[in-house]
C-alpha cells in the first residue's frame, strides 16, 4: 500500500470516531442550486450520509431540514445517489437521541466505539492476545 493510499484510509478511519445510527428519515438538503428530497441513511453528532438523487458536489454548504429542524452543515463527499455532510456544529447527544430514537440506547448498551487509531497495522489480535 502506497504512502498516499495509508494516510486516506487513516483520514477515512478517523472520520469514524463519532458512533453512527442507521436511519431512515426524510429530509430536505437545500443549498444555493436548489431543493433536493432524501432520506438520512446514517447519522452521527458530526455529520450525516444522505441518499438522495442528483446530490450537490463536494465543498458546498448546505441546510438540512428534518421537519422544523434546521442544520447547517458541509457537503464532505458526493457520488451518484448519496453525498455526507458535516455539520457546522456537534449537535449533542440530546438532539442525537431525537433523531436517532432507541438506535442511540441500543448504541450505549454495546459500549463505545472502537478508536481505529489504537489498531497496530499488520498485526492480529489474536497475536497480541496469546503473546505471539
Amino acid at each position: 500500500m502506497s504512502s498516499l493510499a495509508f494516510r486516506q484510509q487513516a483520514l477515512q478511519a478517523d472520520r469514524r470516531r463519532n458512533a453512527r445510527f442507521t436511519t431512515e428519515i426524510p429530509v430536505t438538503l437545500q443549498t444555493v442550486l436548489g431543493n433536493r428530497q432524501g432520506r438520512i441513511s446514517n447519522i452521527s453528532d458530526r455529520g450525516a450520509m444522505i441518499e438522495v438523487s442528483s446530490p450537490p458536489p463536494e465543498n458546498i454548504a448546505a441546510c438540512l431540514i428534518l421537519g422544523e429542524e434546521e442544520l447547517f452543515c458541509t457537503v464532505v463527499w458526493s457520488n451518484e445517489d448519496a453525498c455526507g455532510v458535516e455539520f457546522d456544529r456537534a449537535i449533542g447527544d440530546a438532539k442525537l437521541a431525537e433523531i436517532a430514537g432507541e438506535e442511540l440506547e441500543q448504541q450505549r448498551e454495546r459500549g463505545p466505539v472502537a478508536n481505529v487509531g489504537n489498531i497496530q497495522p499488520g498485526r492480529k489480535r489474536g497475536r497480541l492476545v496469546a503473546g505471539g
